[in-house]
């Protein structure tokens, strides 16, 4: 992997564009001034071999996940997930990840140095209920702040941590709401049931393996096993979609041709195994 940095946010534009050819490619990534770097899968397996896999994907989803993946864990604590934000979320998780964990994903930046502050900023014009307001007056966010590195993570700053590390793993956490307190109840015990099966199932079954044995043995995997210990995560899920792809609009062709499907209601860029991957990243 390259040690280019990457740095796609600046003090004037807070908003994080994330390339996708640069995400493809897997160099750093800079969100503020905090660095992620794109695990391999060589990088993952090193990673089992010293906590499970399990664990990662633990770790990754401090980061990437939302309300609606914790609401269980939430409601059993008293807090409705309707009612906290993504990264209120965060905040309290973080804290439970250590710099061992977090190494594959952020290198030497030590989370448990950071601090929770209240911060006063100006507001910004228009802000207040779609009303003018004045730029003098003062509100209050949450940050966290690493003093000794000068380090500071607001909720702008998570968004874009967050949004990288979505698109590189290609995961994008549903969002459901409810109202009312027997449709919660409701969701929270179906969850509740899902959750004790799961506990069930065995200990060793993996996230990756199902994939990576899936396109080993397609013809038109490119990699071989060892070659694949180099090839980023975002480039390997690239892959698992492009093939999907690949097969659904090969069987598409097959089948128009031989007549026994009918492609009038079926939209031309379906026939295409070269169109952009869509990404289901709407929240």
């Amino acid at each position: 992997m390259g040690e280019e940095i990457i740095n796609m946010m600046t003090s004037e534009d807070h908003d994080v564009r994330i390339s996708s050819l640069q995400l493809y490619f897997g160099d750093p990534f800079v969100v503020d001034n905090i660095t992620i770097y794109q695990p391999t899968i060589g990088d993952i397996l090193e990673y089992d071999k010293k906590f499970g896999e399990d664990e990662f994907w633990s770790t990754l989803n401090v980061f990437i996940g939302n309300p609606t993946m914790y609401r269980l864990m939430l409601w059993d604590l008293g807090i409705d997930w309707n009612k906290i934000t993504d990264f209120q979320l965060f905040i309290s998780l973080i804290k439970t990840v250590d710099l061992d964990h977090t190494y594959i994903l952020f290198k030497d930046l030590d989370f448990s140095k950071f601090e929770l502050f209240v911060r006063k900023k100006p507001s910004v014009e228009g802000e207040s209920d779609g009303e003018t307001t004045d730029s003098s007056e003062e509100s209050e966010e949450i940050v966290m702040y690493n003093i000794e590195d000068d380090i500071e993570i607001n909720e702008k700053v998570y968004t874009g941590i967050a949004n990288y590390l979505r698109a590189a793993f290609n995961i994008y956490p549903k969002v459901e709401k409810a109202k009312g307190k027997i449709t919660k109840e409701w969701i929270i015990e179906e969850d509740r049931m899902n959750y004790e099966r799961r506990k069930k199932e065995p200990s060793s079954s993996s996230t990756l393996l199902p994939l990576i044995s899936s396109c080993l043995n397609h013809p038109g995997f490119k990699y071989k096993k060892n070659e694949l210990k180099d090839v980023g995560i975002c480039e390997f899920m690239d892959s698992v979609q492009r093939l999907q792809i690949y097969e659904q609009s090969t069987a598409l062709l097959k089948g128009s041709y031989s007549g026994f499907i009918d492609t009038s209601k079926i939209p031309n860029e379906q026939f295409n195994f070269m169109r952009e991957i869509i990404h289901d990243n709407k929240k």
